[in-house]
């Protein structure tokens, strides 16, 4: 899996975290009713999304919206910015 390929690499080099930004799927959908903080928020377990939820799921957590990132009609042009924290960092090595 591609995921454990890149947190083996991320460990294997012993740094700190992996960042990356990921879209927001399926924004278009409750986006009427949600916005993309609470949006987000509730991916954790409340609403599925194919790409966030796969990313929370596999570690991830998110640290901010970036708006107007990417041309792109089902996440409303915004995506994530997310972290993989490697656990078996020390600031020592």
């Amino acid at each position: 899996m591609l995921y454990d390929a890149r947190k083996k690499l991320v460990k294997t080099l012993i740094l700190r975290r992996m960042i990356s930004g990921a879209r927001l799927f399926n924004y278009c959908e409750p986006a009427s009713k949600l916005a993309r903080p609470e949006c987000a928020e509730k991916v954790k377990g409340e609403i599925h999304d194919p790409v966030l939820s796969f990313d929370v799921d596999n570690g991830f957590k998110i640290i901010k919206i970036l708006p107007n990132y990417v041309e792109d009609v089902r996440a409303l042009n915004d995506v994530i910015f997310r972290e993989w924290l490697n656990a078996e960092y020390h600031r020592d090595q």
